[in-house]
């Protein structure tokens, strides 16, 4: 048996978002990319990505290749107001059972000046912006 260590509880989502290798000084070197948050919890989460590739760059190996490079997580609120993550890749596979193939890809937070954007991406995840992620996840628990 897998005894998981996480640091928070990680839940299912389906929400569209963007993802942009870009520095940390804020210039883009590739995409954006239209992936699916797939999983989220308070310290990162993986996405849905229909290419590993953007721009003739990979998402994940240019983050350690390149110095001070990251990944943009991006999504719009429920007003159409676009909002930014900062991100780093932790892992990531290719889902060959599939038809057609897509890959899957892990990320971590960094930045705790996104902390605001992290809780309103928590609260769209959950449906509602004001519920946290311990009320979504005791949610979950009672529907069962």
């Amino acid at each position: 048996m897998i005894n998981e260590r996480r640091r928070s509880q990680r839940i299912s989502v389906c929400l569209k978002v963007d993802l942009m290798l870009t520095g940390r000084s804020g210039e883009t070197f590739a995409g954006p990319v239209n992936a699916e948050l797939d999983t989220f919890s308070m310290h990162g989460g993986s996405v849905v990505l229909p290419s590993i590739k953007a721009d003739g760059m990979h998402l994940f190996y240019s983050c350690s290749d390149l110095e001070n490079c990251c990944l943009m997580l991006r999504f719009e609120d429920g007003s159409g107001q676009s909002h930014t993550i900062s991100c780093r890749p932790a892992w990531f596979d290719k889902e060959l059972d599939e038809v057609p193939a897509y890959y899957k890809m892990g990320f971590e937070f960094f930045r705790t000046r996104d902390r605001n954007n992290i809780r309103l991406l928590q609260g769209m995840a959950g449906g509602s912006s004001g519920k946290n992620l311990f009320r979504i996840i005791g949610d979950l628990f009672r529907r069962s």
